[in-house]
């Protein structure tokens, strides 16, 4: 009797492990690749680890505040991306076809909350059928990999391996409640050092005062937030004096809710970009979603 010898699948490392080394790998950082993963940074160390004790190597070495791929690693490293990548991408297809109404955006809390929230009904008019999954976060994700179609980026518009269109620049702006202090508004920038300041995440108040030729020093008073859009709404409510951009107040500042302190602004170094895979913009939603948000930027222009 003879017997057929079917060929097994080779022993594979575990894909959490795999793919929490190749973030780390990609960015160079153990930090970055947690950002990115929405996890901790000792979970992306105790997934490398992981994953050296099953190879019986290392895969990195400390490099100043980084890592650096050691010889074992570089093999692997694109290996393990190329892997990855071909497995999301085919996950994506898969889940389009099963749900072509599906439409995953994913952009930074703050914009989401104060650019996008306020403008996405008239893309619902637009698309009454939508599935619309908005992933507000901070951390950079890997599009293919967490399975996003469309990415609203703040930043130089570096992203080597996508497709990049501008949407639109920005600039820093004073603004405050029309009640704040019961109506008796700071005249002139140097009034702001009596003032209570509301600090968004990495907002620079040291460039500002700068653009308005007062020497800047640490103000003593004020109250900071993780979410930018919580010192705005802070900033609503007349509790203080924000600094923000220009794109994240346009609608208070358009029904009186906010009002702009002064005529000094700031240019900031740093763009909104529309991101996608490049195979995703054959995909007739994500160019729906294109088409709507390039006409609500030029709009406002």
């Amino acid at each position: 009797m003879s017997t057929t010898n079917k060929s097994s699948m080779p022993s594979l490392p575990p894909l959490g492990a795999l793919r929490a080394f190749e973030a780390a790998a990609r960015h160079g950082s153990l930090t970055a690749a947690a950002d990115e993963l929405s996890v901790t940074h000792g979970a992306v160390s105790q997934q490398v680890k992981l994953l050296e004790e099953w190879l019986g190597v290392s895969l990195f070495e400390r490099k100043g505040r980084g890592v650096a791929l050691t010889r074992a690693g570089e093999a692997l490293a694109g290996t393990a991306h190329d892997a990855l990548m071909s497995i999301a991408e085919r996950v994506a297809q898969i889940r389009r076809r099963a749900n072509p109404r599906r439409l995953t955006v994913t952009t930074m809390p703050s914009f989401a909350a104060r650019w996008l929230t306020p403008r996405i009904g008239r893309f619902l008019e637009r698309e009454p059928n939508i599935e619309l999954n908005i992933r507000s976060t901070e951390a950079v994700l890997d599009l293919a990999i967490e399975g996003v179609d469309v990415a609203i980026r703040f930043g130089a518009g570096h992203y080597p391996g996508f497709d990049c269109e501008f949407l639109m620049a920005d600039e820093l702006l004073v603004v405050a409640s029309p009640g704040y202090q019961g109506g008796k508004l700071p005249r002139r920038p140097q009034d702001l050092k009596d003032a209570q300041l509301l600090h968004g995440a990495g907002d620079d108040w040291g460039s500002w005062f700068a653009a308005a030729g007062v020497a800047y020093a640490a103000p003593p008073k004020g109250v900071s937030y993780t979410d930018s859009s919580h010192a705005l709404q802070a900033a609503v409510e007349g509790a203080g004096v924000a600094l923000t951009r220009r794109s994240l107040v346009k609608t208070d500042l358009a029904n009186g809710r906010l009002v702009q302190l002064f005529d000094v602004v700031c240019p900031v170094a740093f763009s909104y970009w529309l991101v996608t895979q490049p195979s995703a913009r054959e995909i007739p939603l994500v160019q729906r979603f294109r088409d709507w948000i390039v006409d609500e930027v030029a709009r406002e222009a």
